[in-house]
């Protein structure tokens, strides 16, 4: 007697011409129970002749409340379990219905019907399902039933609505972006653009800039450049962050990015590409330019006012206007340097990599569950970025503003200077004194002048005219400072080869020794209302003309005396 065949694999290897009818049926009942969908067969009336076990695990239920039955009587009967949710078990019993009028239909037209049913578990979850029905057709060609495959895409979709979760989220980067957002190929051509650099470039969408270079709207100066960068980037794998580029434009306009270019891999991490952003600083250049020329103008002003009242007048005025804009210039740096772009590499590297199987990395991947999130938090992060810098640039520019005012107003005030004359040290002491004359009596200091016979001298008459002025406004602040009622200030004029020696000391607030050479640092100051430039300024312009100013001083309430050496005979440069 022929053994049973009792398996798909000896279903399989056996000869057809020695199975029975029964064998084939149990054969084939067997094989369909197997596979990982579930499949159902209905009779003509539209009873249940074939469930696998796919089917029933999927509706927690037995073949038996299912076999023989209709779905009519399939939902009269108790076959879901008794802890399932009420929605679980209406949903089910609306996909049973359904089932029930396809059948119908496909008994009348004997067409096929595909549709996709979805239901929530008891936890919460949305199941899809991807449904494929059909007729049975019997021996003789005619329908005697139908037939259905149901296969579960619930992580298809899942994944297909986190993929366009991505999608909308790199597209919401790259559509509100205010920054230049780029991706290119191996050959500069850009495949992608943010649409803020669309309409950097007048066009009216961003496909537009597909295929193109930036020689096709950069001068060749500056697409040259750029080219340059990408082709080394893609060389040798190495990013370029924060590079400050000038852009030279067809109609001559001057322009300045911040610059952030990365490769771009693929998932095998062959490097196809580059991608990068660019920020607009063209405002913090002008701005920075304009501070340079406005810091020139001051030094030129400062030189050919004659006396130091004009510069340290300007230098007071705009000094806290300048710190303001210095501040704002560093945090403007700080903020490019430390900006989150280059993180923007970090998510697009990820999707390449696991291009080929992303639907299920993100899915299922701790790292990819959690990208949407992070993409979500980066664009947040760079629209706070964007609007610092707004701010920060506002503030910039109205710094500057108040600055050119404060020139502006004491521009009149400045004379023409820079040529040496011959004239006698007592003469410019006078003169010093004479500037200074009406603050000497308003704030009643007592002076006491020690002139020597000393020779004439060839210098620049305002360089010394600024720092003898500065060194009298000084004393008398010290005086005023200490409360004292005997307020004093002494001159002295000797020769002391190879110098003329000039002195203003005075009786009042004194230096402490550790302060005695900080006194000549740009900046320092012991007043309130001081600002440090003064001394800085006389130091300089007493090594300028060959010279040197001296400190010096027996401690805090003891005075101090500071003394100005000019050479007797001029430097070469003075000749």
């Amino acid at each position: 007697m022929k053994e049973p065949v009792t398996s798909c694999r000896a279903f399989l290897e056996s000869d057809p011409s020695e199975q029975s009818p029964e064998e084939s049926r149990a054969l084939h009942a067997l094989l369909l129970d197997q596979l990982p969908v579930g499949v159902f067969q209905k009779d003509r009336e539209g009873r249940f002749v074939f469930v696998n076990s796919w089917f029933c695990h999927f509706r927690k239920a037995t073949p038996d409340q299912f076999l023989g039955k209709t779905a009519q009587e399939v939902t009269a009967g108790k076959w879901v379990s008794e802890d399932a949710e009420q929605t679980e078990q209406l949903r089910k019993v609306q996909l049973l219905n359904e089932g029930a009028s396809h059948h119908q239909l496909i008994m009348q037209t004997g067409q096929s019907i595909e549709s996709e049913e979805s239901y929530a578990d008891a936890v919460g979850r949305e199941h899809h399902l991807h449904a494929i029905k059909g007729p049975l057709i019997g021996l003789d060609g005619a329908r005697i039933g139908t037939h259905g495959i149901l296969v579960e895409v619930t992580e298809r979709k899942e994944a297909e609505a986190q993929l366009a979760t991505e999608r909308d989220l790199l597209g919401a980067l790259l559509n509100f972006s205010a920054d230049a957002i780029y991706f290119k190929d191996r050959e500069s051509r850009f495949i992608r653009c943010s649409a803020a650099m669309a309409q950097l470039f007048n066009l009216r969408n961003a496909e537009e800039m597909i295929g193109k270079r930036d020689f096709d709207f950069f001068k060749e100066e500056h697409a040259r450049r750029a080219f340059a960068d990408e082709q080394d980037i893609i060389r040798t794998g190495r990013s370029v962050v924060g590079k400050s580029e000038k852009e030279t434009w067809p109609d001559g306009r001057v322009t300045w990015a911040l610059t952030s270019k990365m490769p771009l891999h693929d998932s095998r991490g062959e490097i196809l590409g580059t991608f990068g952003i660019s920020k607009d600083i063209t405002a913090f250049k002008e701005a920075e330019a304009k501070l340079e020329d406005l810091h020139k103008q001051l030094l030129q002003t400062s030189r050919q006012a004659g006396m130091t009242e004009v510069a340290t007048s300007v230098l007071h005025n705009v000094g806290n206007v300048l710190n303001s804009a210095n501040v704002s210039t560093t945090l403007l740096l700080e903020n490019a340097r430390k900006s989150s772009v280059q993180f923007l590499g970090k998510a697009v590297a990820l999707l390449h990599q696991h291009a080929g199987d992303l639907d299920a990395w993100l899915a299922a991947d701790p790292k990819g569950k959690q990208l949407p999130v992070y993409l979500t938090r980066l664009s947040e992060k760079l629209a706070q970025e964007q609007q610092k810098t707004i701010e920060e640039l506002e503030s910039l520019r109205q710094n500057i503003e108040h600055i050119k005012e404060i020139v502006a107003m004491q521009q009149s005030y400045a004379k023409v200077a820079g040529v040496a004359e011959t004239v006698q040290p007592t003469d410019l002491l006078e003169d010093a004194l004479r500037m200074n004359a009406g603050a000497l009596v308003r704030h009643d200091i007592e002076l006491a002048r020690d002139y020597s016979a000393v020779p004439v001298i060839t210098v620049e008459k305002h360089k010394v005219l600024q720092i003898l002025v500065n060194l009298i406004r000084n004393a008398k602040y010290a005086c005023d400072d200490s409360g004292r009622h005997d307020k004093k200030i002494s001159l002295r004029i000797f020769q002391h080869d190879p110098w003329v020696r000039m002195v203003v000391a005075d009786n009042g607030v004194g230096i402490p020794p550790e302060n005695l050479t900080r006194v000549f640092n740009h900046g320092f100051t012991t007043r309130q209302e001081g600002h440090g430039f003064g001394l800085h300024s006389g130091a300089l312009a007493a090594r300028e003309l060959g010279g040197a100013l001296i400190a010096q001083s027996e401690g805090p309430g003891k005075g101090a005396a500071f003394t100005l050496d000019l050479p007797l005979q001029p430097p070469k440069s003075a000749a």
